[in-house]
């Protein structure tokens, strides 16, 4: 299962149509489309920078949704899921934001949201899959917790940092053991960033996701897909 991750209205509207409509267009299984906050406490400096950037410029859901429906609407076999956090989807309304986007969405994932949390929002009205998170150094109960996920896959957090760090991925027996589990795909991110990188992932786990250094590219098309196609 091969990923990427763009940021939503980065750098301006025009491009995230483009970049997004190339890797649908390329064949790749899902897209991770980051809702912009001002606090994003996992990302590291290049996607926290675009992040920013978009925060200024006012991108707003509606309209990176928007962009999302048309992309759907012409290749409706991706899996879309967004990036965002809790306080995003909270102050949307959990109930609406199932209501507006649950029909284009596959997923979401929320790194602020602890897995023991996760019914919270469900109570309040998300019925969107919350896509889970295994890292190194998950106990075997807290994987134990998340077998009966209704999430299209999980996500394995392989460092113990932010996205972008030049830290090596670990794989370990935490993913197997939630793959085991869950009977789900297991998708890697945080420090992949080269095809023998995204290579040794899908071996490892069955998937991965790239977000910095697809990020570094947004602005760049041409830069942008080039990247991309060797990822195919």
């Amino acid at each position: 299962m091969r990923g990427f991750y763009i940021v939503g209205g980065y750098p301006d509207r025009e491009s995230f149509r483009k970049c997004l409509n190339a890797l649908a267009e390329a064949g790749f299984e899902f897209i991770e489309i980051g809702i912009p906050f001002s606090e994003p406490v996992a990302d590291g400096p290049v996607i926290a920078s675009a992040i920013h950037e978009a925060v200024t410029k006012g991108v707003d859901i509606e309209a990176i949704m928007a962009d999302v429906r048309q992309m759907k609407q012409k290749y409706p076999s991706v899996c879309a899921t967004v990036m965002t956090y809790a306080n995003i989807i909270h102050g949307y309304g959990e109930k609406k934001f199932s209501e507006d986007f649950g029909d284009i969405l596959s997923g979401v994932i929320i790194p602020d949201l602890p897995a023991r949390m996760h019914y919270w929002m469900k109570e309040k009205g998300l019925t969107i899959p919350v896509i889970p998170f295994v890292t190194p150094v998950s106990r075997d109960e807290d994987i134990e917790a998340i077998k009966d996920t209704d999430a299209p896959f999980v996500y394995y957090i392989s460092i113990m940092g932010v996205t972008g760090s030049d830290r090596q991925g670990t794989q370990n027996d935490r993913a197997e053991l939630a793959k085991k589990l869950t009977g789900k795909t297991v998708v890697t991110g945080f420090g992949i960033r080269t095809p023998e990188d995204a290579s040794k992932a899908i071996a490892a786990t069955g998937g991965f996701v790239i977000g910095t250094e697809v990020v570094k590219r947004q602005g760049n098309f041409d830069e942008f897909s080039k990247y991309i196609a060797d990822f195919r």
